[in-house]
This record gives C-alpha cells, structure tokens and sequence, in this order.
C-alpha cells in the first residue's frame, strides 16, 4: 500500500510540473509523520542526461522503463508561448482563480497557497525564452515549495476517477451505437450520396456591420448565401462561436451548409470575439470577455435576424426564410445558443457549483462561475424562430442546471470530445445532455479529437499520441459537417431523405480509428447512475 502511495505521488508531482507547478531548489513532501524532499537540480540532471540521482532513485525505480522515458519528456519538453498572453491571462479573473485552486496545492512554506509564486515564475520563466519549460520553471520559483499532499491525494484519485469513467463512458457508447446498428434496417451505402463533398449550389459571401443603438453594439456579420435564380426560401443557420474564436473558425461548415440550401450567418459578439481578444492581451481590458455576454450572445442573435427580416425584401429577394432557424454553438456558442432554445440560467445551481465543485477538473466551470458577476434576475432570451441547435463542445451544466436545461424542447445534436480537458466528457457533457427534455435529442462523441486545436500539443503530451493536425483536422471537418448537415436537414429543413445519416449503422460506416465516432439519442439508467456517483457530478 505505501509502495503504491509513493508511486501514485510520484506519478502527480510529475503532471503538477507539467501544468506547470514547480519549486525553485527543493520540492517538500508533508504528509502526517511522513516527510522528505527532492531536489530540482536532481530533476534536471535526469532531464539533461538520464542520470538518476539516489535522492530520485526512491521514485523513478519504481517506473517502468516506459514510464522514465515519459517523464523525462515531460522534463524536457518546451511550448513555445507568448509571453503577453500568459502575463495578461494570468491576471485574468479566470486566470486567478485557476491558479489560487492550484495554489492549494502547491504551497509556499508555512502551508500557504502558491498563487503569487506560481504566477511570478510562470511569467519570469516565459520572458526570456518565450516558451514553458518545466525545470525553467522550477528555477524561477521564489521559494522552495511544499506540496499538500492531502488535497493532492484527493485531487489524484478524483482525476483518476475521471479518466476511468471517461473510458468506461466511451466503451459504453461505442457498445450501444453498435448495438443501435444492428436493429436498424440496413443501409445500401451506393444509393446514399457522398454529403462529405459540397452540394449542387454555388454559395457567395458577404460581410455586412450591423448597430444596435438600445445597446450601443456594433455587430459584423459573415452571411453566406446559397445562389439560384429560383424563387426559393433558404432556412438559416446562425453560428454562434467559442471565446475570442475568428468568425472564419467554421468557414468550412458555413460552405458546406450553404451548398445544400441553408444561408449561414456568423456574427462576432463584441464581448467576447476575436477583437475583444486581441484588446485584452494589449491590456485594455482585464478580462478576455465581459460577463454581460452570458445575456448579450442571445441577444445579438435576435436583433441580427430582426435585422435581417427587415432587410430581406429589398437587399435578399426574399430567400431568407427567417421562421426556420437553426444555431449551431461552439464552447460559450453553446450556452448562447441553449439560451435562445430557452434555458435559463440557475443562480442559485451555479452558487453552489462555483463554491463546492473541483474546478481544475472542469475548466469550463471558472467560465460559467463569472455569470455570477451579472445581476441575479430571471433571464428568457429564448427566441421562437429558433427551431433546431446543434452543441459543439458547449458549457452549460452549472449555467442553467437541471430546470433551465429542462426548458430545451427543441431538437438538440450535442457533439462532444472524449478527451476535452475544458467541457470534460462525464463531469460537464453528460450529466447536462442528460437533463435535457428534448423528444428528439443525439449526442455524438469522438475520440482524439480535441476541444480546440491550440489544445492539440498539451493532448499529444499527456495521452502520448501522434496526431497530424491536418490529418485530425480533416476527419473532424468531415464528421462536424456531415452530422449538421444531416440534423438540420431533417430538423430544420423537413427532409427526410437524410435520416439515414443520423442513423447509427452510418455513423459506425463514417467512424474512422483512431478518431472513432458514436452516436446515441439515450443513455441508459444503468450507464446513468454509474456516472452520477461522480463526486463533483
């Protein structure tokens, strides 16, 4: 048992430096009538040359060769940052947040938290190199660390309780796609059409600025448009992106949509875009995004397709169809769009979910936690004209709670990614699926694929897999373009024909090792009382 303790501690202290979360000469084990130290300079000579010191010999002969050779990269490897970016989100509220939680564990002396030299040495260590290296780190730590070995203990067999019900979860809706497919009629595969290549219309792009004068908030809009010189109406399709995200990040899929006969529509939202971004990191504004974005987003939506039934008429010949929409939302574009599909936020869920809950393994939470900046009054931003979402990795389950996300009656596509360190599969994208009320609902997961691709090497580091980002990239575009495709088709536009998309003997057809696919529109009670035992669930 102490040999495993040991080992288990072992095994934490390397992903704390990881993260990174070092000291500047010594590291302090004190745990009870237990304690010892290792040194950096240590670490650092087995970084450089493989040499285990005796002092490291206790912990690294415990490892297997593998596992050596694994924490040495750790050691050795280095990410190349902007200096700016890491000083100004780490003054962020968010950023502040995150690393007093790690401070909890990362002590200075005397047991008091970490944040200030966590902070300090991350920002001295990225000056001069402009990228992250673990010793670096470690170096420029103020004082020797000492690490709270309870709270870190604690923190260790939460994670790993994650990561094994993460697996467990994957497996199980593998299984049951597989056993979904084997109820369906089959499906000639030669008499469906290829939907991966684009469709028979030719679309045009515009950029049009918008002006809110209620809200003194200027809106630039993306608005892509299927041509014809048919007399048709084109449902749309608002996109609704992620924070500081491009309004080009789903170029892709608004080519897509639009050549099977939906106009796009991606607005930036002033708040929180790619603008806002770019202010903050000069130092502008303290925070990458305001908290009034939590009702703003929605209300960007409604007043751009105001505007554009006003302006249909005379400047779009009428081809919008604006009673059928549909909005398709990334990251904080999900909440924006379950908003709209009317969830309301739960003050009183996020209250105690923001003071009780393990946010270090839910990221997203420190997000949702700054709803609790805007006043506490009820919120309805649902918009009737919205008639089917589509979730991208969203956050929500603390925002809105199990009565707002009960209010969602709309169709509902959630896409979700296995390995998302920021929405994390079974403690944020379940548990919220699961309270939706919805008739007709999907979740759709992948494997490999992460929630944001400035993610990918931190991935590729801790699941030690080599994953071509143009070769993820396709498969993902792919996958994103054919399930939205097909559900807003069936759901928006009322074709039928596409059904077959949406089932899962197509998905396991679809579905591509290593980046496998599933698709389910339950999960079963079994599946769903395993899962909510979870403590921060």
């Amino acid at each position: 048992m102490r040999r495993s303790w040991f080992l288990l501690l072992a095994i934490f202290t390397t992903f704390l430096i990881v993260l990174p979360v070092s000291a500047a000469d010594r590291i302090l084990f004190n745990y009870g009538p237990l304690g010892f130290s290792i040194s950096v300079e240590a670490l650092a000579t087995f970084a450089q040359e493989g040499r285990i010191e005796k002092e490291l010999a206790f912990f690294l002969n415990r490892l297997s060769p593998q596992q050596q050779e694994r924490v040495r990269n750790f050691l050795r490897s280095r990410y190349q940052v902007n200096p700016m970016v890491i000083y100004r989100l780490s003054h962020s509220a968010v950023g502040e947040r995150l690393l007093k939680d790690v401070g909890e564990l990362i002590n200075i002396p005397k047991n008091q938290n970490g944040f200030y030299g966590l902070r300090g040495s991350l920002i001295q260590a990225v000056l001069k190199s402009k990228s992250i290296n673990a010793i670096e780190l470690m170096r420029k730590f103020p004082t020797d660390i000492e690490l709270n070995t309870e709270n870190i203990m604690e923190f260790v067999r939460e994670m790993s309780t994650m990561v094994d019900k993460t697996q467990t979860l994957v497996a199980e809706l593998d299984r049951m796609t597989s056993e979904q497919a084997k109820t369906e009629s089959s499906i000639d595969l030669k008499q469906l059409r290829d939907i991966k290549t684009l469709g028979q219309f030719s679309t045009s792009r515009q950029t049009i600025e918008l002006y809110d004068s209620q809200r003194g908030r200027k809106l630039i809009v993306d608005l892509y448009l299927p041509e014809t010189s048919q007399q048709k109406q084109f449902p749309i399709i608002v996109v609704s992106n992620g924070i500081g995200a491009k309004r080009d990040r789903f170029d892709d899929l608004a080519y897509h949509l639009a050549s099977y006969g939906f106009a796009v529509a991606i607005p930036d939202h002033p708040g929180s875009s790619s603008q806002r971004q770019r202010e903050f990191y000069k130092g502008l504004y303290k925070d990458n995004f305001d908290a009034m974005e939590f009702r703003d987003r929605p209300l960007d939506v409604t007043f751009l397709l105001n505007e554009l039934e006003k302006r249909n008429q005379s400047e779009y010949q009428d081809r919008l169809n604006l009673q059928q929409v549909g909005l398709f939302g990334y990251s904080f574009g999900g909440a924006t769009a379950l908003s709209l599909a009317g969830a309301e936020l739960d003050f009183e869920q996020l209250e105690r979910d923001c003071h009780s809950q393990t946010r270090l393994l839910n990221i997203s939470l420190y997000y949702q936690c700054r709803a609790l900046e805007i006043p506490k009054q009820p919120l309805n931003l649902q918009d009737s004209r919205i008639k089917a979402i589509y979730l991208f990795v969203p956050f929500s389950k603390s925002l809105f709670g199990q009565a707002g996300m009960s209010r969602v009656t709309t169709p509902v596509m959630w896409q979700a990614a296995a390995e998302d360190i920021i929405t994390p599969l079974v403690s944020e994208q379940m548990p919220a699926f699961d309270e939706l009320v919805a008739a007709d609902k999907y979740l759709s997961v992948s494997t490999g694929l992460p929630h944001a691709w400035v993610l990918l090497p931190l991935m590729q580091g801790l699941t030690n897999q080599e994953i071509s980002k143009q070769e993820a990239a396709a498969i993902a575009r792919d996958y994103q373009n054919i399930l939205a495709l097909s559900f807003f088709k069936v759901y928006l536009d009322r074709d039928e024909q596409y059904r077959s998309y949406l089932q899962a003997s197509y998905i396991k057809t679809l579905s591509q090792d290593p980046y496998n696919l599933s698709l389910v529109q339950s999960v079963p009670s079994l599946a769903r009382q395993r899962f909510k035992s979870l403590p921060y669930m």
